[in-house]
């Protein structure tokens, strides 16, 4: 077990000089249960990204549907209210794409943690006592849950920031649809 990726023969002899499983074990459990819990947090961001894809798709469809005649019948500009329609409109559809580039960076496929598996898993647990086992997992559910967090605050940056261009969005699709309301009152 020399060339064993997931445990170092340093490891393997610091467990064998002082062994008490208990608290092996129960370090072997606390890190499987945070790493399961930071997998659930990951894929419930996900999730969320999912959600808003649907819901800005459904938005921003039906806003383009509805103002499309509208925006057609203001090409040319004439005045400073066909103007600002003409703009909040672009600022909307502007905003609306930003945030579909967030949420596209946040499903964005990325490689995650495994556990090693295979044959040279399966002779270290062969060839070892326990201990030396639980502490090898441990310390890779630790490595994993690094790598999770780390994923997890770029996604969640990516969510935020979508949520952002959103809330603008929506500003402006008020104040377009104002615009669009004002200037049918004065035909």
């Amino acid at each position: 077990m020399k060339n064993c990726k997931i445990f170092k023969k340093k490891e393997i002899e610091e467990v064998k000089k002082e062994v008490d499983i208990d608290k092996y074990k129960f370090l072997y459990e606390y890190e499987k249960n945070l790493f399961e819990e930071e997998v659930l947090r990951y894929r419930r961001l996900e999730d969320k990204a999912m959600k808003y894809l649907t819901s800005i798709t459904f938005i921003m469809g039906s806003y383009l549907f509805l103002i499309r005649a509208v925006i057609e019948k203001f090409i040319p500009p004439t005045d400073c209210i066909e103007c600002a329609i003409l703009i909040t409109t672009a600022i909307t559809c502007g905003l609306y794409i930003f945030s579909l580039n967030y949420i596209l960076k946040t499903i964005k496929p990325r490689r995650t943690v495994k556990m090693d598996s295979g044959e040279e898993t399966i002779n270290y647990f062969k060839n070892n006592t326990i201990a030396p086992i639980y502490l090898g997992l441990s310390k890779k559910y630790s490595k994993g849950i690094e790598s999770i967090e780390k994923s997890y605050e770029k996604k969640l940056n990516y969510i935020n920031q979508a949520h952002s261009s959103i809330i603008w969005a929506s500003i402006s699709l008020i104040i377009s649809v104002i615009f669009i309301l004002i200037q049918k009152w004065n035909v």
